[in-house]
């Protein structure tokens, strides 16, 4: 070997454990569910059909400002992410935890214009939330609502959907993306019923008749 050439770096490579290759897996199947839904959304034409089966406080978010449907497209990215830890960990992370994994929109964009968020995660029971507080009167807060299954209870139907998302133990999750515009101040506890309190929930595609059907892993 030459004096000068340069000197060989011992690079370490460690194998992932059998629960970072699941949480890849799960990773990629519902980011492809996630594009499905984002597809759909954009080609389904004005979305009459799909409105049709609204309840008044439904909408399709395609009906939402542009910065809506980013924090709503970045909403579904995160929720999936916090499914992942939550399969493989066993618990769901904090909102500080998904930042430093540098997730949106947990994760703050210097890049992004309009309101900076504070994020929170509530739990009572089988439910919880991961609510978006902005720092500006004007701006809507976000809510993630997410139930899990009661013990001894078999899940309500056999595939993901929108509302339906499915952990690698099987525990098939109800999950919501709700925004609310003004309403009563927000209080610490836990949201079980966001239509009642003013919130409206937000939908890639449509409630219950979605036409994305993905059979659990």
């Amino acid at each position: 070997m030459r004096a000068d050439a340069p000197a060989l770096r011992q690079v370490a490579v460690a194998r992932l454990t059998l629960q970072e290759e699941l949480a890849n897996v799960f990773r990629s199947a519902v980011s492809i569910i996630v594009l499905v839904w984002i597809y759909l959304a954009a080609t389904l034409g004005d979305g009459t059909d799909a409105r049709r089966a609204l309840l008044p406080y439904q909408a399709l978010i395609q009906t939402r400002p542009t910065v809506d449907q980013r924090m709503f497209r970045e909403l579904q990215e995160g929720l999936l992410e916090a499914e992942a830890m939550r399969s493989t960990d066993g618990a769901w992370p904090t909102p500080e935890t998904l930042a430093a994994n540098g997730i949106p929109p947990f994760a703050d964009d210097p890049t992004v214009k309009g309101a900076r968020y504070r994020w929170s995660l509530r739990r009572s029971g089988t439910a919880l939330n991961y609510v978006g507080t902005p720092d500006q009167p004007t701006a809507p807060t976000w809510l993630l609502l997410v139930q899990e299954p009661e013990p001894g209870v078999p899940p309500d139907q056999a595939y993901d959907d929108e509302e339906h998302h499915t952990l690698l133990d099987g525990s098939m999750l109800h999950v919501g993306t709700w925004s609310r515009s003004a309403g009563p101040a927000l209080t610490d506890r836990v949201v079980v019923a966001p239509h009642i309190e003013g919130w409206q929930q937000l939908y890639a595609v449509g409630p219950s008749a979605n036409p994305v059907v993905i059979m659990p892993r």
